[in-house]
């Protein structure tokens, strides 16, 4: 059994090589990649995600958690998540959330970002978790707002996405934001 985290109505669990077909179905979907900074254009780019994944998953120094979001009860591929350690600023991280549609506008996506938090904070003592979008996203723009995160500023126009220049709007929170809004 790896790694997992259990939300109230989610498992957040390392990838598995079955994971491909639900990977892929995001990938194929241009309402979800649109504003996806991942490149998941083919087959082997899926493929070489999934398997770096896996063998992050296995790294005793592990930096990197992307983890499949399931359904309990089903174990349906819902998305996948993020928490990446940066290798050159260890005390902080970036938190992201891909999910299907299917599973969009049920709060799902601010459940996982509360519990990457707490695993960020909590267990792995970082000082500054961080979360970017397209400034067009504007439902994940909110997630974020929404569970704490500081707008941080925007980087205009840095890098052509699918068809079009993307602005990146970032958003972070610090370990003593975090405790400070924990209950006593």
């Amino acid at each position: 059994m790896g790694f997992r985290i259990t939300t109230e109505r989610l498992i957040l669990e390392d990838l598995t090589g079955e994971d491909f077909t639900g990977i892929r179905r995001i990938a194929e979907n241009p309402g979800v990649m649109k504003y996806v900074l991942i490149w998941l254009e083919n087959d082997e780019q899926v493929a070489g995600f999934l398997q770096h994944a896996i063998e992050e998953s296995r790294r005793a120094d592990r930096r990197d958690y992307v983890l499949a979001v399931r359904i309990p009860g089903t174990g349906a591929f819902a998305g996948f998540v993020l928490l990446e350690i940066d290798p050159e600023q260890p005390g902080t991280a970036e938190a992201g959330c891909v999910l299907l549609p299917e599973y969009w506008k049920y709060g799902f996506a601010s459940e996982i970002l509360r519990a990457l938090l707490a695993f960020g904070f909590d267990t792995l003592s970082l000082h500054r978790v961080y979360g970017k979008c397209d400034e067009l996203n504007l439902a994940s723009a909110h997630v974020m707002e929404k569970c704490g995160l500081v707008y941080d500023g925007t980087l205009r126009e840095h890098v052509w996405l699918r068809d079009h220049w993307r602005s990146t709007r970032y958003y972070g929170m610090l370990a003593g934001e975090y405790s400070s809004r924990m209950p006593r």
